[in-house]
């Protein structure tokens, strides 16, 4: 045990020591902080101002749904290569050790806390979600340690669910329909409902607030734990938060006891995420992303010349990706969510606005930020400010492919939306993604090529604000020249420009990342 504890802390220590070289992480780390003191200090402010908070019952849903989602995700990989809890510097060193294994999988659970915590960090900056609830910052904290042991006891299972069913087809059948069942009484309970009323607030009120949310493990028990600790009901977040550990606790029994020797089992995984940070960290994206799925070839061969070869290139691979072409798995799940969403809220511009947010996040993965990191757009004799438009212009494609079926279809939903108005959202959303294309480039100019730390992304939102504050505000002062429908027209055309000309200077100042005699690498570092 004491060999575990001197590498944790080895490893707190060479963390702090990297500080001294990198005197750039300390000062990004300083703005993070505060920005989160001031995030703190606004939520007293925030709270105090909100009369009537909403119903906490709102938020269980809320919570339910982001919960169930990792809880999907972590099934998913489970059947595939399960979850990473280790790295290939602890295989090396413990599993050839003298260690207990038991001690050795603790060791693993305690590093997911450093996981957990990254992946939820975005949850502290949430203080004005709960404040709309009635809850302070302290509210903040409590949904944060609940989404902390969330990751964890699904890591657990994942890796459990894992060592029973690698290697046998038949087990991973029940798994998925296991895990199908477990949504089940919850998706006819609120059918019913639907039908009996045709109210679908008051039918997801019903099924929020049924014992058939608590029937998802993980999930329904750990939305019930926050939200009857956030209430004051102390019993019943004790009851649901001890499911969670008997849970949790029984996964790591069972391991233990039944297969001390589990890293076998464990070892696929951290392998499979080794070997695509390796091929990522020599540049090789594309042999990062392989599967062993089958690709059915049609057609072959790529249209245009230079820099449109590029686009023809990427028009190919996604219709290798998906019969649908531009249209993939999340696009269809995106828009399904719109239009879900668009039953509740009955206004195009919020959905385009927190569509918007969504692109933030999302639209770092495609194919055109991808190339600088290979040899092909190098070579071709093109301008770089050509070469890094058609690069990209998969993306737009795909985005305005999206938002035609996005906006159309919740614009039939709303049923009082101008087809005019419609049009006007469909450009301003597609020229969004164009500026944020832009400002990827510069970042990646301006930090060289450093896209995976997690800790800038900090400053990219911050940057997409800043840049984006301008636009909006001219694009309000505008709405007063005009009155009714042409009002909104004239702000959305205003604000598609903006759009477009910081999109197109953001392009430019960055151009020359084409420039370089170095092909640009992904640091993999943590």
């Amino acid at each position: 045990m004491n060999a575990l504890l001197y590498i944790i802390g080895k490893s707190i220590k060479n963390s702090l020591l990297e500080l001294r070289k990198n005197p750039g992480k300390i000062i990004l780390y300083l703005i993070i902080i505060s920005l989160l003191v001031m995030v703190i200090t606004t939520s007293f402010t925030t709270r105090s101002i909100i009369d009537t908070p909403s119903p906490i019952f709102w938020f269980k849903g809320v919570l339910f749904l982001f919960i169930s989602l990792s809880l999907v995700i972590s099934i998913k990989n489970s059947l595939s290569s399960g979850d990473a809890i280790f790295e290939m510097n602890d295989v090396n060193l413990l599993f050839v050790s003298p260690v207990s294994s038991r001690k050795i999988l603790l060791y693993g659970l305690v590093r997911m806390v450093k996981t957990a915590f990254l992946a939820g960090f975005f949850i502290l900056f949430q203080s004005a979600l709960l404040a709309n609830f009635g809850f302070g910052y302290g509210g903040v904290l409590l949904t944060f340690a609940g989404y902390i042991i969330s990751v964890i006891i699904l890591t657990v299972c994942s890796l459990l669910i894992y060592t029973i069913t690698n290697g046998n087809a038949l087990r991973k059948k029940i798994v998925k329909f296991s895990a199908i069942a477990l949504f089940v009484p919850l998706a006819v309970f609120l059918a019913i409902q639907y039908f009996k009323t045709f109210d679908i607030f008051l039918s997801l009120e019903t099924a929020i607030k049924s014992p058939f949310l608590h029937f998802v493990p993980v999930a329904g028990w750990m939305a019930g734990a926050v939200t009857s600790f956030l209430s004051g009901e102390l019993l019943n977040g004790i009851f649901f938060l001890g499911l969670n550990l008997i849970l949790a606790a029984g996964c790591a029994m069972y391991i233990l006891f039944t297969n001390p020797d589990y890293y076998e089992d464990v070892l696929v995984a951290t392998e499979t995420i080794f070997e695509k940070k390796r091929a990522i960290s020599e540049g090789s994206i594309n042999s990062s992303t392989l599967t062993d799925r089958k690709i059915k070839v049609t057609k072959t061969g790529i249209f245009g010349t230079g820099a449109v070869s590029i686009f023809g290139k990427h028009i190919r691979e996604s219709f290798r990706e998906s019969r649908f072409g531009f249209l993939t798995l999340s696009s269809g799940l995106i828009v399904i969510s719109a239009v879900i969403a668009s039953f509740f809220i009955r206004d195009l511009f919020t959905i385009m606005f927190i569509l918007m947010w969504i692109q933030i996040i999302k639209i770092g993965t495609g194919r055109g930020l991808k190339e600088t990191y290979t040899h092909y757009i190098y070579m071709i004799p093109e301008s770089s400010f050509k070469k890094i438009i058609w690069s990209n212009m998969e993306v737009i494609a795909k985005t305005l492919t999206e938002s035609i079926l996005i906006f159309g279809i919740t614009g039939i939903v709303i049923n009082s939306v101008n087809p005019v108005f419609v049009f006007t959202i469909i450009i301003t959303y597609t020229l969004f993604s164009f500026l944020l294309l832009g400002i990827n480039y510069l970042f990646m100019r301006i930090t060289k090529a450093d896209i995976s730390a997690g800790l800038l992304l900090m400053i990219y939102y911050l940057a997409v604000i800043l840049i984006m504050a301008p636009g909006i505000v001219l694009a309000f002062l505008s709405s007063f020249l005009f009155t009714g429908n042409l009002s909104n027209y004239f702000m959305l055309f205003v604000l598609s420009v903006w759009e477009l000309t910081a999109g197109v200077i953001c392009f430019i100042f960055s151009k020359d990342i084409l420039h370089n005699c170095d092909m640009q690498i992904v640091k993999t570092g943590k």
